[in-house]
């Protein structure tokens, strides 16, 4: 993915009345971290260390934004309850 692929991304999550800081600040960490993993199709994930790279603090928060991110099309997130094996989420373009 080029560069100014992302950054449409980043105009377009921008342009949605219906997102919050939070969500942008979510959406940003979780774009990092499909970068560094290559743009793979899917990305492992781990709460923690989104909510570090995201500055959100509650738990219920970010579950909130990124079931949110996911509702509205923005990520196809699938959860794990197994804090082993991690959750996956894949961004949606």
């Amino acid at each position: 993915m080029k560069p100014d692929e992302i950054l449409q991304l980043y105009f377009k999550i921008t342009a949605d009345s219906r997102i919050s800081v939070w969500h942008i600040s979510l959406y940003m960490a979780l774009l990092m971290l499909w970068q560094q993993g290559g743009f793979q199709k899917q990305v492992k994930i781990s709460r923690k260390v989104l909510m570090q790279n995201a500055h959100i603090a509650s738990i219920t928060t970010y579950h909130k934004c990124i079931g949110q991110l996911s509702d509205l099309g923005y990520i196809l997130y699938e959860p794990t309850y197994d804090r082993f094996m991690g959750s996956t989420i894949q961004i949606l373009y």
